[in-house]
């Protein structure tokens, strides 16, 4: 069937996970581009808590950490129907795993929050986990004496290195211990990096440290600069990143909403292009090194229930609010779905305790989201994944 609409996968927390919620495992969604209308249909994969996912384009696959006591991940493959077939699970090493990042075609990282624990999982030419994997812990405490005493690893993000194309540095962010952790990695042969990718120790390398009780969640990357919510302070942290020795340096933060409440918990944070020239770029990308520009950084806030837009400034290195839009209550996660052939940008957010997903229309002129009034009863959305069904049916089509 060729249709327009995007399709969207959405992870929620199920009966048998920790926590516990009243959803089905992975929701199928269709999204309209053009309205931001969103259409339910039914459930692609019965799998415990899947509260994050990511894609691997080739082959297409899905990897869904199971968040429960004694975490797992789980991998499905894509097919061009919407479809889902489970290739295989792994365990993650770790408790509650609340994370996880596609690496490249050799491995995913998943971060544990209960012991703190990142692992590096391998994944095989099929796309199903494969051994051994590497289990990276961590030790330190923070002030919150109930939410930080011990490490927390809440997720991971990717950030290069400027001596070798083939290698990058793996961020992850450690609530419990107020530290972004660094890593180093190699990448796989390609055509552009030619030769073998450098043997390097994929151990500690350091950590840049955030003020007291900041409680980093989630990593949103722009070139030389990290953007960092703090769950615990409600805040907007930017780090300046040094490509050459792999260090970074704080430079300050923003309270994370534009009129500060007591309560109020950041969640996800997403960095979006007014105008891409040249090259489509994903969420979570590591820009090149070189960029700046003017662009946007959206945060889900729970407490306030709004996502805030901040203008990025001084070529990264400072963000300015502009404002709050509305969503459901307890927003999680939320991705950004671009407009193609003049189609407009959207926000598609999962509010969790508010057991819908709703549609925000981003304006060209200002990157400010407003609702466009499209809602769809999920239960407990915790994760929303873009999935390109029509490059996944080009594919199939020609492989036949």
């Amino acid at each position: 069937m060729d249709t327009p609409r995007r399709l969207l996968l959405v992870g929620t927390y199920t009966p048998d996970s920790d926590p516990p919620g009243k959803g089905e495992g992975v929701h199928r969604v269709w999204f309209d581009p053009e309205t931001g209308e969103l259409t339910p249909d039914g459930v692609a994969a019965r799998t415990t808590g899947p509260s994050f996912l990511a894609f691997r384009p080739d082959p297409p696959t899905v990897y869904a950490v199971n968040e429960r006591a004694e975490g797992s991940l789980t991998a499905f493959r894509v097919h061009g129907d919407a479809t889902l077939t489970e290739l295989g699970s792994a365990p993650t090493g770790g408790g509650s795993p609340c994370h996880v990042r596609y690496l490249g075609p050799e491995r995913v990282a998943v971060a544990n929050y209960a012991n703190g624990v990142v692992t590096i999982q391998p994944t095989g030419v099929d796309g199903a986990p494969t051994e051994p994997r590497r289990e990276l812990a961590h030790r330190g405490h923070g002030p919150v004496s109930d939410r930080q005493e011990g490490p927390h690893a809440h997720s991971t993000a990717v950030v290069l290195d400027s001596h070798d194309p083939r290698l990058r540095y793996l961020l992850a962010a450690d609530l419990g211990t107020d530290e972004l952790r660094v890593y180093h990695y190699a990448t796989p042969l390609n055509e552009e990096n030619q030769g073998p990718a450098p043997a390097i120790d994929e151990g500690l390398l350091g950590t840049v440290r955030l003020p007291s009780g900041t409680g980093p969640r989630h990593m949103a990357v722009n070139g030389r600069h990290v953007y960092v919510t703090g769950e615990l302070d409600s805040r907007v942290h930017v780090v300046r990143w040094n490509p050459r020795n792999g260090t970074g340096e704080h430079l300050g933060s923003v309270p994370a909403v534009g009129d500060p409440l007591p309560d109020n918990f950041p969640a996800e944070i997403a960095l979006h292009r007014l105008k891409v020239e040249g090259r489509e770029i994903a969420d979570g990308d590591a820009l090149p090194m070189t960029t700046t520009y003017e662009g946007r950084v959206y945060v889900s806030n729970r407490g306030a229930d709004a996502v805030s837009t901040f203008a990025v400034r001084d070529e990264g290195a400072r963000l300015e609010h502009l404002a709050d839009t509305p969503v459901g209550a307890w927003p999680r996660h939320f991705t950004v779905v671009r407009g193609h052939n003049g189609q407009p940008d959207h926000l598609v957010v999962a509010a969790q305790n508010g057991d819908s997903l709703m549609s925000l229309l981003i304006d060209p002129d200002t990157g400010i989201p407003t609702d466009t009034g499209h809602r769809l009863d999920v239960p407990v959305p915790v994760c929303v994944l873009p999935v390109p069904i029509k490059r996944i049916r080009r594919a199939e089509t020609a492989q036949a």
